[in-house]
C-alpha cells in the first residue's frame, strides 16, 4: 500500500514597508528659516508573493454499482468502503502526486442503463477504470462496453462464467469467483461433510442460471448425491412454495447462493417449515443475515467469501469502518476498500494513470493483500488465477469490531487454490 507522507503547511509573511518626513516649521514673525529634511528612512525589501500553485487534476475513478434495486445490500457497502480507501491515499499525498476522486453512478440492475454510465464515466467524467457492477447481466454488458472503450472494470459480484471471453483484457474478477468455481468448492465441502441430500433455489437471470450449470456439473454428480433444484423470479419474496417441493426430499444443505436477493428469506422461511437444513449464500451481508433470522443465524447458516475475516489487518481495518459508518464491515465493504487500493498500486507501478497502462498492469501483475485469502493475479482473459474459497459460519457472540452484532464468522472450510473455467469463445 501507499506509504505515509507528511504534508507541510508553509506560512507566507507579506512584508510590511515603513517610511515617512517630518515637516519643521520656524517663527511665525520674520522671515521663515527652511531647515533641511532629514534622510528618510530606506524601506525593507518586500518578500515576493508566491506564485500560487495550481491544484493538481484528481484522477477520476467511476463506481458503477447498485445503490437502489434489489442489490443495494450489495452496492451500498462497497461504495463506503471504496469512499474510505480514497478518504486514506488522499490523506496521504494520493496517487502520482495527485488526488483521487470517486464519481458514483447507480446501476439500478438495468443492464442499458448501466452502458450508458459507463460511456458517460468514460466520456464526459475521464475515469481511468471503473468498479461496483453486481448482477451477471449488469457484469455482462458493462464488460462489453469495457473492452470496447479499453477502460479496466473491476466487478463486485457478477460471477456469471459467459462474462469473460477468450478476447476479454480489460475486465477482471475482484473477490467473487464464477460461479462454476464456487460449485467445484462446494462440492469439495459436501464430500467433506459426507452430505447425500441437496436443495437448491435458483433465480431466474445470468448468475442463477450459472450455478445451476455448476451444481449440474460438480454437485448432481457425486456418488450416491441427490439434487433438487427450483428456479424463482429474481423478485420473487415468498419462497415456501419453492421450498414445499423439497420436503420429500429433505435436504441436509440448502444452496441459496444461486438466489442472492431471496437468501436470508429463503433460510427463514425454509425454517419456518421445519426444514433442517443448512443454508449456504452468496457472500451475503452479515446485518441482512441477522437481520432476517435473529439468533437463529447460528444454527447452520454457511456462506462464501475471499476476505481474511481473522486476520489482524483486517480486525484493524473493521474497528476504522466501525468507528467511521458504525457498522460492520463485511465482503462488499472490503471489496470497495481493496479495489480502490489495487487502481492506486497499478498506477503507481505503471507510473501512469492512463486505462490501458493500468489494465496491463493488473493483468500482467500479482497485488498482494492481506485482507484476502489469496492474491489477486489473473489469466490472460482476467480471471483470477489463484482464487481460494472460504466457507464460513456463523457462531454466536460478537466480534471485536462491532459489539451490537449477534453473531461473528469462523472458518468452516477453506479450499485449495482453484482454476478457473476457460471461456467457450
Amino acid at each position: 500500500m501507499l506509504g505515509d507522507k507528511k504534508v507541510t503547511r508553509r506560512d507566507f509573511v507579506k512584508g510590511v514597508a515603513v517610511g515617512g518626513s517630518i515637516l519643521v516649521g520656524s517663527s511665525l514673525l520674520g522671515c521663515a528659516e527652511k531647515k533641511p529634511e532629514p534622510t528618510p528612512t530606506p524601506k525593507p525589501a518586500e518578500t515576493p508573493k508566491p506564485t500560487p500553485t495550481p491544484p493538481k487534476e484528481p484522477i477520476k475513478i467511476g463506481v458503477l454499482g447498485p445503490l437502489s434495486g434489489p442489490f443495494t445490500p450489495w452496492g451500498d457497502p462497497h461504495l463506503k468502503g471504496a469512499q474510505m480507501a480514497v478518504e486514506e491515499i488522499n490523506a496521504n499525498g494520493g496517487v502520482l502526486g495527485r488526488p483521487i476522486e470517486l464519481v458514483v453512478r447507480d446501476t439500478k440492475n438495468n443492464p442499458s442503463e448501466s452502458t450508458t454510465s459507463f460511456e458517460e464515466l468514460v466520456y464526459q467524467e475521464k475515469v481511468v477504470a471503473v468498479i461496483g457492477p453486481v448482477s451477471s447481466d449488469v457484469g455482462m454488458a458493462t464488460s462489453r462496453k469495457a473492452d470496447e472503450l479499453k477502460v479496466p472494470l473491476f466487478l463486485h459480484m457478477a460471477g456469471s462464467e459467459k462474462i469473460l471471453t477468450k478476447d476479454s483484457r480489460y475486465t477482471f474478477r475482484t473477490a467473487l469467483s464464477p460461479a462454476p468455481v464456487l460449485m467445484q468448492a462446494l462440492a469439495e465441502y459436501i464430500k467433506t461433510k459426507g452430505y447425500t441430500r441437496i436443495g437448491a433455489v435458483v433465480a431466474d437471470y445470468g448468475w442463477g442460471h450459472a450455478v445451476k450449470r455448476g451444481i449440474e456439473k460438480y454437485i448432481a454428480t457425486l456418488p450416491d448425491v441427490n439434487v433438487q433444484i427450483e428456479v424463482a423470479p429474481v423478485k420473487e419474496a415468498d419462497f415456501t412454495p419453492y421450498l414445499r417441493k423439497m420436503s420429500d426430499l429433505d435436504p441436509e444443505l440448502i444452496i441459496a447462493t444461486s438466489h442472492p436477493p431471496g437468501t436470508a428469506k429463503i433460510a427463514k422461511q425454509g425454517l419456518e417449515l421445519g426444514l433442517k437444513a443448512n443454508y449456504i449464500g452468496p457472500n451475503f451481508p452479515k446485518k441482512i443475515w441477522e437481520s432476517a433470522l435473529g439468533d437463529k443465524v447460528t444454527q447452520g447458516m454457511l456462506d462464501f467469501s475471499a476476505v481474511d475475516y481473522e486476520s489482524q489487518e483486517f480486525i484493524k481495518l473493521a474497528e476504522k469502518y466501525y468507528e467511521k459508518y458504525g457498522e460492520e464491515l463485511d465482503f462488499a465493504g472490503t471489496t470497495g476498500y481493496v479495489n480502490i487500493y489495487h487502481l492506486a498500486w497499478a498506477m503507481e507501478q505503471a507510473g501512469s494513470a492512463n486505462p490501458q497502462d493500468i489494465a496491463n498492469k493488473i493483468r500482467n501483475g500479482t497485488y498482494k493483500t492481506p485482507l484476502f485469502a489469496y492474491p489477486l493475479s489473473y489469466v490472460e482473459w482476467g480471471d483470477l488465477k489463484e482464487a481460494r474459497e472460504v466457507i464460513v459460519t456463523f457462531k454466536p457472540g460478537p466480534p471485536p469490531y462491532n459489539p451490537k452484532a449477534i453473531s461473528h464468522f469462523e472458518v468452516e472450510y477453506i479450499t485449495p487454490p482453484l482454476t478457473p473455467p476457460e471461456p467457450e469463445s
